[in-house]
């Protein structure tokens, strides 16, 4: 019995070290030249409602000056357009 646990394990150990294991194993990438860089999709920037942003509506003070994309993954700024107030305008 004991022979048969020393057996069990050397032969576990060997598998790991033979095997390479999914940490270790380079990650597969697939290289898709008909979508460009510019065409990634991102998620879209929530409001406080919950609902994706679109283009003209306020966005808050703290998002000011940085991007956020809509539903259809069109690039939005965050920028000042009053006193007080900022919307969501082309970059």
């Amino acid at each position: 019995m004991y022979f048969r646990t020393i057996l069990a394990a050397f032969a576990l150990i060997a598998a790991g070290l033979l095997a390479p294991s999914a940490a270790t194993a380079a990650p597969v990438r697939s290289v898709d030249s008909s979508h460009s860089v510019i065409a990634a999709k991102h998620a879209c920037t929530k409001t406080s409602s919950g609902k994706c942003i679109k283009g003209g509506q306020f966005c808050p003070k703290a998002k000011r000056g940085k991007f956020g994309w809509d539903a259809q993954g069109k690039k939005w700024k965050c920028k000042k357009t009053g006193s007080s107030t900022s919307n969501w305008k082309n970059p």
